[in-house]
């Protein structure tokens, strides 16, 4: 499954209902304060609550009521899912997707307490007949009750699966009038069938620019803990069957045990039936580092290494998901990649997340202020965080997006004047120098007739060669409206509206 929505209401900064479209390659700009990180911290939430927890402080100022609102919306979903093993069933099977046939889970939590806990729904196109909407809530006997009442006849489904039961019942009732339904996930099969769901939803690991001294900085064990999540992914079939194998011998002891009880007291065996209460939780038994040398911690070192162990961890992956089948699935979400690091390591990344978000299963969210990383990017992946408003809105995909991208950038060292008819870009501060020298020069030998600066013409430095494709890319000159041209390494390019 891939994610393909994040809706958020009542969350820090997000009062009103807030959609943000994601792609494989998903990168956030925006203003300090501008909610950013609010999106990249919201999914952490809803993945895994750990790094970042929701809190009772997350509720907006201005919200009505207590409950703050996170919901991710999935495409790519699985064609069956498994309650019963002897009889698969689907989402759609089960009226279990919303009116776009996607996947939608939204955790509410009630800020009435300081660490709140999450109530799961699935927002679904989902029958609301009488006999018909609460069937995901009933146990077996209560569906075969039901079934019964009905007068289905027992030959047409099998009494032994609830969901055969449940598609007899609804099949019998012809109009089931579908509606948009909050599912809460509490009961019986609806929550077996979330069970299963997590299965398939993607690892959502979070590296965060704010950095933590600590033996557990997050930036050095949060890449071993998904090497570790990913391992344990990829061997999930067969960590599946030692848990089944696992569960049976234990079971199968439990009723040894009672059928010894029940020549001893008939009636309590009777009470009691053998229940397997949880599964091993087999990420909590692995820990993986990473030894610096002489045995010193790594989180003891400088913040530009650590963030070189993450620029190769990513690195690692990218050729690791280009050269293997890798069915494993998982979110990558960066806040700040520029942060310490080199220039030329800035770019290595990039390129190594673009190159991870065109393997299969796999998706990255960024979040930047770095001019020359938005250059590397994409255009349709840039997302402008809008907050002029006094909401926040997320922009995306044509003109006007990229000039405000480009603005709050802010790329000029210098503000343009309005008198400024055209633009002279050079590279760096010393071509300013040169080139308005040798125009006085010229001027003064009797070549030109006037300087750039009597001609009202700019001569603006733009940081390196290497920036000029981001003039083009985020059409930085065009938002000025004059005309603007290029000097680099003695060529000129010429843009004239």
């Amino acid at each position: 499954m891939n994610l393909e929505y994040l809706k958020l209401k009542n969350f820090r900064g997000y009062t009103q209902e807030t959609i943000i479209p994601f792609s494989n390659l998903t990168a956030f700009i925006g203003k300090n304060d501008a909610g950013k990180s609010t999106i990249l911290e919201a999914l952490e939430i809803f993945f895994n609550n750990t790094n970042v927890s929701c809190e009772k402080d997350d509720l907006s100022i201005d919200a009505v009521g207590n409950n703050i609102e996170i919901s991710c919306v999935f495409r790519d979903l699985p064609e069956e899912i498994i309650i019963d093993a002897a009889a698969p069933t689907s989402l759609a099977g089960e009226h279990l997707l919303n009116m776009d046939g996607r996947l939608e889970i939204k955790k509410i939590f009630s800020a009435t307490a300081a660490k709140p806990k999450d109530k799961i729904y699935i927002v679904c196109n989902h029958p609301s007949a009488a006999n018909g909407g609460d069937l995901l809530d009933l146990k077996r006997a209560e569906l075969r009750i039901r079934a019964d009442e009905m007068g289905i006849a027992q030959g047409d489904y099998n009494r032994n699966v609830n969901s055969s039961i449940r598609r007899a019942i609804w099949d019998a009732l012809g109009n089931l009038e579908l509606t948009t339904t909050e599912l809460l996930i509490d009961k019986e099969d609806s929550k077996k069938i979330y069970e299963t769901l997590k299965g398939y939803l993607p690892v959502y690991a979070l590296f965060q620019s704010d950095r933590q001294s600590k033996d557990e900085d997050k930036e050095v064990s949060d890449p071993m803990k998904i090497a570790v999540q990913q391992a344990l992914q990829e061997l999930e079939a067969e960590l599946g069957h030692i848990k089944m194998q696992v569960r049976n011998k234990a079971i199968e002891t439990a009723n040894r045990t009672l059928a010894k009880l029940k020549e001893m007291a008939p009636e309590l065996a009777k009470q009691l039936i053998p229940e397997f209460k949880t599964d091993p939780k087999f990420d909590s038994q692995f820990k993986l580092t990473i030894k610096s040398e002489n045995d010193i911690p790594i989180n003891k070192r400088g913040s530009g290494v650590r963030r070189l162990i993450l620029l190769n961890f990513f690195r690692a992956e990218a050729e690791k998901r280009r050269l293997s089948n890798v069915n494993n699935r998982i979110i990558y979400a960066f806040e700040e990649p520029e942060t310490s690091q080199h220039p030329d390591h800035q770019e290595m990344l990039i390129k190594a997340f673009i190159e991870l978000s065109n393997a299969p299963n796999t998706q990255i969210i960024l979040t930047t202020h770095t001019p020359v990383l938005a250059g590397l990017l994409p255009l349709p992946s840039l997302r402008f965080v809008n907050t002029e408003n006094g909401t926040r809105e997320i922009e995306s995909g044509n003109d006007e997006v990229f000039e405000k991208i480009s603005k709050t950038l802010g790329l000029l060292p210098d503000p343009i004047s309005k008198s400024v008819k055209a633009l002279l870009l050079v590279e760096g501060k010393g071509d300013v120098t040169f080139v308005n020298h040798t125009a006085q020069m010229l001027k003064d030998a009797g070549y030109l007739t006037h300087t750039f600066e009597e001609k009202h013409i700019a001569v603006i430095p733009i940081g390196g060669c290497g920036n000029l494709k981001h003039w083009k890319t985020l059409k930085l000159a065009e938002q000025f409206n004059i005309p603007w041209c290029i000097l680099l390494d003695s060529v000129y390019v010429f843009k004239l509206n």
